[in-house]
């Protein structure tokens, strides 16, 4: 746990993170509560289920663009980190928890910025509170995308830095956000299979996330109750899967961590 406070500090420092992650998301919240609202019936539960899916869905991106963090952190730090397992007494499983903990931290500082903006803006345009109904299950739902991005990202990463070559670096990065994206959106204009979805990581936390702040199951297509409703153990259990099969895989490839130059990342 050596390094989990620093970088968690960076982290939480780094401007571009703030804006990503915060900044642009809560002017997602505000068309949400302000221009997408339109027609929308005027009763509690559609309010609830509304604020719910925009919950669900902006937070999904917000808790994804941790990974790039990541990915930039664990990219510029190879050399140190293969000198550092070498000859120091850091070891890529001492790293894989520090680094699961400074996710964790920055996450939850990430999903509770994120409620408590979409608290503010929806309650404020419908005139009355539309608070989370389950806080601790957020809290969960936070702790295990973390770890998540943080397995994801450093995985994806050490296979481009001891396999492919840097030069692929820049769109590794990004290929947890565009798929954030993919899927995210996914579930909510198209009735994908039950399976798949229980299959998605990204689904499994937006599932879980719409049922913590609503108090309501998710469905197939997200916040339509006509669809087939999800059971939220099968998500937390997929999703739960998926952070042991990804953190696995990233302590593994710490072990056969290779030396690099960031120049190899040069395109010219």
């Amino acid at each position: 746990m050596s390094v989990a406070v620093p970088y968690t500090r960076s982290a939480l420092t780094n401007p571009a993170l703030w804006f990503w992650g915060v900044v642009f998301m809560a002017f997602w919240f505000v068309l949400g509560a302000y221009v997408f609202s339109s027609g929308l019936a005027t009763d509690r539960a559609a309010e609830v289920g509304y604020t719910a899916a925009w919950f669900a869905v902006i937070a999904l991106f917000s808790l994804t663009t941790l990974s790039i963090t990541i990915a930039a952190s664990v990219t510029y730090g190879t050399s140190a980190l293969a000198f550092g397992f070498r000859y120091t007494r850091l070891t890529p499983s001492g790293f894989t928890l520090s680094l699961i903990a400074a996710s964790t931290v920055v996450a939850l500082v990430l999903g509770s910025v994120m409620t408590a903006v979409v608290s503010v803006l929806f309650s404020a345009h419908f005139g009355r509170p539309i608070y989370p109904a389950n806080v601790p299950g957020i809290v969960g739902v936070v702790v295990l995308a973390g770890a998540f991005m943080m397995g994801l990202a450093t995985a994806l990463v050490l296979v481009v830095v001891n396999y492919l070559g840097l030069r692929h670096m820049s769109f590794v990065e990004f290929l947890p956000l565009i798929l954030s994206y993919l899927f995210g959106f996914s579930q909510l204009f198209l009735a994908l299979p039950a399976w798949f979805l229980y299959l998605s990581p990204w689904n499994d936390m937006e599932s879980l996330l719409f049922q913590a702040y609503s108090g309501s199951p998710a469905h197939a297509v997200l916040g339509m109750t006509g669809s087939a409703a999800l059971l939220w153990p099968v998500s937390a259990a997929a999703l739960l899967g998926w952070v042991v099969l990804l953190v696995g895989i990233a302590s593994g490839l710490l072990r056969r961590i290779r030396s690099v130059s960031i120049q190899e990342g040069r395109q010219i």
